[in-house]
C-alpha cells in the first residue's frame, strides 16, 4: 500500500511558492475570490478496490481436543505388555496394550481340532447318503435309509457351521486382546500396570485427538448474527506469541449460558504437526470478508459537522465529495459510497483546500536520503580531483 510523507510535500509546496516569485513567472488568471489563481500543489491517489478479511471481534478462547476417547478393554485378562505411556503419539490402529493370550490360544486349538473333526464327519455322511440314493434307484434300499442317511448329513453340515462359529468367535477374542488406537491421538493418560488383571470395560488409556484443536469462546447474543459457521478466523495462542493461526467458525453452539446470555462457539485449527495442545490459552478474533473494498488512504479523509469527505480533482481543480465510510484497515479507510476506482483522491495538500480551487499534481520523491543532481554531482568531481 502506498504511504505519503508531509515533509516532502512541505518541499513541494516551497519549490512551488519559489517558482512563482520568479520574474519569468507567466501571469495568472483571477481566482474565486478575485486574487491570483495560483494552483496548490498536491499529492493524489487512486481508490484501490480489492477484496480482505476484515478484524471484527475478539475474544478469549482455550484450546480443546476435536476427539476424545476413553479405551477400555473388551476382554478380561491379565496385563502382559503395557506398550505406550503418558504424551506419546500414536496412530490409528497402533497397540496400546496386550493382555496374556494363553488361555485362548489353547481354547482356539481346541476348537480348531473339533472343526476338523466335524469337516471329516461331513464328508463320511455326504458319502453315505450318495450310496443310499444309488441303491434306493436300484430299489435296495427303503425310502426312511434314504431319508436317515439325509437326516445325519445335514445334522453334520450343521455341527460343521456351529463349530466354525466358535472358531471365529474364539479368533475375535484373541484378537481382542491386542487393545489398539482407534484414531490418530496423543497418550493423555494411561490407567494399567503389567501383570495386573483386567475385567472387561476396565479403562486401559486415555486418548485426544489434537491434529486438528477447536478453540472455544462465547459470544454476546449481541455479535450472534455476525458470526456464521465457517467464516474465517485468527487465533493467536499465547505460547506463540509471534504467530497466527488461521481456522474457521465450525460450531455455533444454540444453548446460551443464562447469566452472560452468550454462545460457545467452536473455531477449527489445523495442527498437523501438533505443536497447539488442549488447554492452551489463546485469542480468537473473528474476520469478515469484504468483496470488492474500496479502500483510500487514512489522510485521504476529512471531517466536519456534516460528516467525512475528501477532495478529488476534476479538470485540475478540487471538488468536494462527501463519503461513507467502512471499517478501517490497517492505514486506510474502506469507502462504501461516494468514490469510485476512477477518481483521483488528494491524499496531501488537503488541509486547506477549499472546492473549486485550481490545483498542480505532484509527484512526491521516494522515501530515503535525497539525492544531488547530476550536474552537481559531476562538478563535485571536477573540483575534488584538481
Amino acid at each position: 500500500m502506498t504511504r505519503f510523507f508531509l515533509p516532502s510535500l512541505g518541499l513541494a509546496l516551497a519549490l512551488g511558492l519559489c517558482t512563482g516569485c520568479s520574474p519569468d513567472t507567466p501571469e495568472v488568471s483571477a481566482g474565486p475570490n478575485g486574487g491570483p489563481d495560483r494552483p496548490t500543489p498536491v499529492v493524489v491517489a487512486r481508490p484501490e478496490e480489492r477484496s480482505l478479511d476484515h478484524a471484527f471481534l475478539e475474544r478469549e478462547a482455550t484450546l480443546n481436543p476435536i476427539a476424545y476417547a476413553r479405551i477400555s478393554t473388551r476382554r478380561e485378562g491379565f496385563v502382559r505388555r503395557r506398550l505406550v505411556e503418558e504424551g506419546d503419539i500414536v496412530h490409528e490402529g497402533d497397540p496400546l496394550a496386550e493382555l496374556d493370550p494363553t488361555d485362548r490360544e489353547l481354547r482356539l486349538a481346541e476348537l480348531r481340532a473339533s472343526l476338523k473333526r466335524a469337516e471329516a464327519t461331513r464328508v463320511e455322511q455326504a458319502r453315505a447318503r450318495n450310496r443310499a440314493e444309488k441303491l434306493f434307484a436300484r430299489h435296495v434300499a427303503s425310502e426312511s435309509e434314504l431319508e436317515d442317511q439325509r437326516s445325519s448329513l445335514d445334522r453334520a453340515r450343521a455341527e460343521v457351521e456351529e463349530v466354525r462359529a466358535r472358531v471365529k468367535q474364539a479368533e475375535q477374542a484373541l484378537a481382542e486382546l491386542h487393545i489398539l488406537a482407534p484414531m490418530d491421538a496423543v497418550v493423555s493418560g494411561r490407567f494399567i500396570e503389567e501383570g495386573e488383571y483386567l475385567e472387561r470395560g476396565d479403562p486401559v488409556a486415555e486418548l485426544k485427538r489434537i491434529d486438528s484443536i477447536i478453540a472455544i469462546c462465547t459470544i454476546s447474543e449481541r455479535d450472534l448474527t455476525a458470526v456464521q459457521e465457517g467464516a474465517p478466523a485468527r487465533v493467536h495462542v499465547t505460547a506463540f506469541p509471534d504467530r497466527s493461526f488461521e481456522g474457521l467458525v465450525w460450531r455455533i453452539i444454540p444453548n446460551a449460558s443464562v447469566e452472560s446470555r452468550s454462545f460457545p462457539v467452536w473455531v477449527l485449527l489445523p495442527n498437523p504437526e501438533f505443536l497447539l495442545k488442549p488447554g492452551m490459552s489463546a485469542r480468537v478474533t473473528f474476520v469478515r470478508r469484504l468483496e470488492r473494498a474500496l479502500l483510500i488512504p487514512k489522510d485521504a479523509v476529512l471531517e466536519d459537522e456534516t460528516g467525512a469527505y475528501v477532495f478529488v480533482i476534476a479538470d485540475d481543480r478540487a471538488e468536494r465529495r462527501s463519503v461513507e465510510l467502512g471499517p478501517a484497515i490497517a492505514d486506510s479507510w474502506s469507502v462504501r459510497s461516494g468514490l469510485s476506482t476512477r477518481d483521483l483522491v488528494v491524499v496531501a495538500g488537503n488541509e486547506d483546500l477549499e472546492s473549486g480551487e485550481a490545483t498542480q499534481i505532484v509527484e512526491l520523491p521516494p522515501p530515503g536520503p535525497p539525492t544531488l543532481p547530476t550536474s552537481l554531482e559531476a562538478s563535485r568531481g571536477d573540483a575534488s580531483g584538481s
